[in-house]
């Protein structure tokens, strides 16, 4: 079950997670609320996608939002369960901890259910509170990305399994695309960030930055890319007219390319405000050789905590002066070339293989679940 359909992090991870498990035999079907703009990439993971309408869960829409959701779940859990039923499906997945469908649709098919946790719950103590009583209740086992997000649930039934960046979409190797494409000097010390603009995503907080920076290095250039959650359309635009403002900012919107984006940078910059449940983005980055800087809480302490210095740095969460600082030492003195680009070497060396050995243990618990209550 993905929930959203915005080309998020979730998505990617989701998509890599099936990449691994048709690797090694799975067949993976994905419901999904609406036409996925990530389906080509669906497809050569070698899922099949399924429409099936979700409401999104969300604290803001008052009260009536709340209730057309109430009214509307046990039609799309009926929907679910004809799906799993038809599929014949052997574990039922919901890539959320926002997602309350897939629990109650493997409940009723008596299938074992894998919750993926992909977030920190800030906004509300009492949606962390209902999540972590279904989560104990109604999973086999929760796949939590990070140790952050464990720690908000309870330990009986937790795993961590990180994200890793897709090797094939993340390396050195696509230096050189993007700048010929978009007109950026090769040698243009360039600083980049890739997320969903929200307003905890500290995107303010890196044009400030980043105005400190051009004080020291003129030559700098910022590149931004990533299209706005729903509702946030405002906040958007108004950091889109604020970048226009700031001389070297190039404000790209929702990209397609976010790997010759990210082979091409000399520094990536993601600095939430909140704590980040991982950083996906962090994971991509270092693959690609390029040192990034995040702020020091949730996620990216996991995962640039222990790493080397060439790796990064880890700032304050909202401190536009540590950040600026933090680039200014990790910026290139002389700028950077395509052949110096591609000669770089991922900074990260990734783990793989949990997903399926996890799917595997669970969907045999369940056969023998199944074969005792036949029994």
């Amino acid at each position: 079950m993905q929930p959203v359909c915005d080309g998020g992090g979730s998505e990617h991870a989701l998509i890599s997670m099936v990449r691994q498990l048709t690797a090694d035999g799975w067949e993976c079907h994905v419901a999904v609320p609406a036409p996925a703009r990530l389906a080509p990439q669906y497809a050569a993971a070698g899922a099949v996608l399924h429409l099936v309408p979700m409401r999104r869960l969300t604290t803001t829409g008052g009260p009536g939002r709340w209730l057309r959701y109430t009214l509307a779940w046990p039609v799309s859990v009926a929907r679910l369960v004809r799906l799993g039923r038809r599929l014949g499906a052997a574990v039922v997945h919901s890539n959320s901890l926002h997602s309350w469908y897939g629990w109650a649709a493997a409940a009723v098919i008596r299938r074992p259910h894998v919750w993926h946790a992909r977030e920190i719950v800030f906004q509300s103590p009492l949606a962390l509170k209902v999540e972590r009583h279904l989560a104990r209740r109604w999973a086999r086992a929760v796949i939590a990305v990070s140790q952050a997000v464990a720690d908000q649930l309870d330990p009986a039934n937790v795993v961590v399994i990180i994200d890793e960046a897709d090797p094939d979409r993340f390396s050195p190797d696509r230096a050189g695309l993007f700048r010929a494409a978009e007109g950026v000097a090769d040698d243009a010390p360039l600083v980049g960030s890739v997320a969903r603009l929200d307003v905890w995503k500290g995107f303010d907080v890196l044009l400030d930055a980043f105005e400190q920076v051009r004080a020291h290095r003129p030559d700098a250039q910022l590149v931004v890319a990533g299209g706005a959650v729903a509702g946030k359309d405002g906040y958007a635009a108004g950091l889109q007219a604020r970048a226009g403002r700031i001389a070297g900012v190039r404000w790209l919107g929702a990209r397609p390319d976010v790997p010759e984006i990210m082979a091409d940078l000399d520094v990536f910059a993601q600095v939430s405000t909140e704590p980040e449940p991982f950083g996906l983005v962090v994971v991509e980055a270092l693959a690609s050789g390029v040192p990034a800087i995040a702020g020091a809480a949730g996620g990216p302490l996991e995962i640039l905590g222990d790493a080397p210095p060439e790796a990064g740095r880890l700032v304050p969460p909202g401190d536009s002066h540590a950040l600026a600082a933090a680039i200014l030492q990790l910026l290139p003195e002389a700028g950077s070339s395509v052949a110096s680009r591609r000669s770089r070497h991922p900074l990260r060396q990734p783990e793989t293989g949990g997903f399926s050995a996890l799917f595997s243990r669970i969907a045999a618990a369940g056969r023998q679940t199944e074969a005792a209550r036949s029994r």
